[in-house]
């Protein structure tokens, strides 16, 4: 397991760094527009619901495997990205965005997977939480070699050399490694779990895929675009983040375990309502300087409280109670139907952006979701 995590480590690290310069790469060297960068969510956020069928189809993989092959993807998406030219246009993009985001998009299903299979039933928030700071460890050292480098070197072909190198040294050593035993899915179909119970869970899921977006696409798009901010600045933010996520993403674990997954979740829903207040009005009611603040101070907020989702995690593991086998397919069915709302909302968000002229409506509409998800997680077990 010591070896399974360096090699995890080792596959966050390059997710992280790809994460923290796709939108500058986008906005920069490609010179998208709000409306172009909505609609590029889809090829991003489609792999998430491809997953469940890449997962389907290699049934005869173990998670740890599986991890390695998703890295392998993730590298070779990174590798086409790094010889487009500037202003490449928007169907080669998605070419190479929807390779790399399969690949990152299995890895996420894997690493929970590992984890909720790995760990005693009643430490398995602990362990995730101890699992996820390991994860922000690695994100922490992107975001200090993009805020260090890009002070000396604007060049992106650079980074994504880097992001290569990070996925092929993790998925060889995924594949090296003697896996732990896992329980086996002996067909296709296996992988396709929709029962009564795991409802909650489904609806939870769909809402906070809205949600997501409006971290990882306009709240970035916001402090890029909006607010002018360069590469080295988002990374100064997510370092910041990232140091706080070292020491709240474990105490959330033992938060889980503590007050219940519903009272979690429900909290979650509560702070991000305010957020989305503060993201929507900030630009307009402050000053450009203080507005900076402000949107950073949420971006922080905003990942902090990103790591609430273990709650989900862990509710599903515990409701499937002696269905071991349906662990692994509910996390992947969970993370299809959670992506197919974010791109959904991704282009819809990406539209209401550019006709509105403004993040108002975007994240006001984004904050009905996030209400409704606190509603339907009064109705957990």
């Amino acid at each position: 397991m010591v070896a399974v995590l360096a090699a995890l480590f080792m596959a966050q690290l390059g997710a992280g760094v790809y994460d923290l310069l796709f939108t500058n790469y986008l906005s920069d060297a490609q010179g998208l527009n709000a409306q172009e960068r909505g609609f590029l969510e889809l090829p991003r956020e489609l792999p998430g619901v491809l997953s469940l069928l890449v997962m389907g189809s290699l049934f005869f993989l173990n998670e740890v495997r599986l991890a390695a092959v998703s890295v392998l993807l993730a590298a070779v998406g990174s590798f086409f990205m790094m010889n487009l030219g500037p202003h490449a246009g928007i169907w080669q993009l998605s070419l190479c965005v929807v390779t790399a985001s399969l690949g990152l998009h299995i890895l996420m299903g894997t690493v929970d997977s590992i984890v909720m299979h790995t760990a005693r039933p009643e430490n398995r928030s602990l362990r995730l939480g101890q699992m996820r700071a390991l994860g922000t460890a690695a994100t922490l050292l992107g975001a200090g070699y993009v805020w260090l480098k890009w002070q000396f070197n604007d060049n992106f072909a650079v980074d994504y050399v880097l992001v290569i190198v990070f996925f092929v040294i993790a998925a060889i050593m995924l594949f090296c490694i003697k896996a732990p035993d896992f329980p086996r899915r002996k067909s296709f179909r296996e992988n396709f779990i929709l029962r009564r119970e795991y409802a909650v869970y489904y609806g939870i899921e769909t809402l906070h895929g809205i949600r997501k977006q409006l971290y990882i696409t306009f709240g970035y798009w916001l402090l890029v675009n909006t607010m002018g901010q360069p590469p080295e600045q988002v990374g100064k933010i997510m370092l910041i983040a990232g140091i706080i996520g070292l020491f709240t993403q474990p105490t959330i674990g033992k938060c889980i375990k503590k007050y219940g997954e519903k009272r979690v979740t429900i909290f979650d829903s509560m702070a991000l309502s305010v957020l989305c207040l503060a993201y929507a009005f900030a630009p307009t009611l402050l000053s450009a300087q203080w507005a900076v603040v402000v949107i950073a101070c949420c971006f922080v907020l905003d990942k902090i409280l990103f790591d609430l989702g273990m709650a989900r995690t862990t509710y599903i593991a515990r409701i499937c109670g002696e269905r071991r086998a349906d662990i692994t397919p509910c996390i992947y069915t969970g993370i299809a139907i959670n992506h197919a709302a974010s791109i959904t909302y991704g282009v819809i968000g990406g539209l209401i952006w550019s006709y509105t002229g403004g993040p108002q409506a975007v994240f006001l509409t984004g904050g009905l979701a996030v209400v409704g998800a606190g509603l339907l997680a009064r109705k957990m077990k």
